[in-house]
């Protein structure tokens, strides 16, 4: 079977789904379906995705499923369906049944892998059970529950919602929340989370943007270890406690080793995303997350030599994978438009032009390329505009 003849579908257009549509195109498997309603996404006006006239501007539903059924019967060779989005996975979690007879999907989509990494709390019990070092975290009931938690752990702690991506618009942007006095704490969960069972509270590991090693792990269908590729996380958008912004591949070892020793005890295949953080206080490095699909610093796999997104995209396919060549360090990405804000909140224009001196230009962008000026203009312009949505007033103030 030629690899030339597969189509990936790609559930998502964000800078994630750009990722993987450049990946896949770098590797000549064929074309990418692309499928978002957001039509401000910059994967929607990439050159490397493709547009079908009753798929591409869907909402995440049951008729989608049906719909994408019928797609992939018309077609004699595989069509790979790869979420890039945290909805996308819930949506194809909970439909997956329906999908693998006729799609390729990865077996790490079923309600007790990714959709166990999807909840906070479910996430956190799990590793606590399996023994994996993670932040203390708690689930309140109730507003005393919230100050216990602040009077045994201790403040700043952070407010994490169960599912971030239902809560992307309350936060204004944000994924979570950083209180430092109890009583921010007390007026956060009044006036923008409402209900205490919402969130999950978790304890605040110490230290810089820096301290946060991050890991592009395949895992095969089987369940045994593929490929790791690390990287350091340099800043995050928003600052401390956002997406990361630079992220510069660099060999470490026991971030390495812990990914695939966690996601073998938690028993996930596929691709995914972990976030470690080095605890100064013990010396040890903690699991933060793992994000159940390509994360949005993804495409530095690419730029790096090391297609992770390729390999899992043939091996889904039937197609031999291949080995993954080794990654070249210090090797940088960046989303440059969110990365240059985080520098000017930080130090202002000053230290833009610092970092532009001292660090260069990255070998790849989350979404701008000379190469694809369609989902560089139209990245711009979805940026712009999220900046606006967020400086609404009263935005921060709504509740649930």
């Amino acid at each position: 079977m030629a690899a030339q003849q597969l189509t990936t579908v790609v559930v998502a257009l964000t800078g994630t789904g750009l990722a993987v549509a450049r990946a896949v195109a770098q590797a000549g498997l064929g074309p990418v379906l692309g499928i978002d309603d957001d039509q401000t996404r910059p994967g929607l006006y990439s050159r490397h995705v493709t547009c079908h006239p009753k798929l591409t501007r869907r909402k995440l539903d049951a008729s989608l499923v049906a719909d994408l059924a019928e797609f992939a019967r018309t077609h004699s060779q595989p069509v790979v369906l790869v979420p890039a989005a945290d909805d996308a996975c819930e949506w194809l979690t909970d439909h997956a049944d329906q999908l693998r007879p006729t799609l390729r999907i990865s077996n790490g989509y079923t309600a007790g892998r990714a959709g166990v990494l999807l909840d906070k709390w479910a996430f956190g019990e799990r590793c606590r059970v399996l023994g994996i070092d993670v932040p203390q975290t708690f689930l309140p009931e109730t507003m005393d529950d919230v100050r216990a938690f602040a009077l045994q752990v201790g403040l700043p702690c952070i407010v994490k919602p169960r599912a971030g991506h239902l809560w992307r618009n309350r936060l204004s942007g944000q994924k979570l929340l950083v209180p430092e006095t109890l009583e921010q704490l007390l007026r956060d969960m009044e006036q923008i989370v409402g209900d205490p069972k919402a969130v999950v509270l978790q304890e605040l590991v110490p230290g810089p943007e820096s301290n946060l090693g991050v890991g592009a792990v395949w895992m095969g269908q089987d369940g045994a270890p593929r490929h790791v590729l690390t990287a350091r996380k340099i800043r995050q958008f928003p600052r401390q406690f956002g997406s990361g912004s630079r992220v510069v591949t660099e060999a470490l070892p026991e971030v390495a080793a812990l990914s695939t020793q966690v996601l073998q005890q938690l028993d996930y295949r596929g691709l995914c995303g972990t976030e470690f953080k080095y605890d100064p206080r013990n010396g040890r490095w903690r699991l933060i997350e793992i994000n159940p699909r390509p994360t949005l610093w993804y495409d530095l796999c690419r730029a790096a030599g090391s297609n992770l997104i390729a390999a899992h995209v043939r091996e889904l396919a039937g197609l031999e994978p291949g080995s993954v060549a080794p990654q070249r360090q210090q090797v940088a990405w960046e989303y440059g438009l969110r990365d240059a804000v985080a520098l000017a909140q930080a130090g202002g224009a000053r230290a833009v032009w610092s970092a532009l001196r001292s660090e260069g230009w990255p070998s790849t962008d989350a979404v701008m390329a000379w190469d694809d000026p369609g989902a560089t203009l139209a990245a711009g312009a979805h940026f712009v505009g999220q900046a606006l949505g967020h400086l609404r007033p009263g935005r921060k103030r709504k509740k649930a």
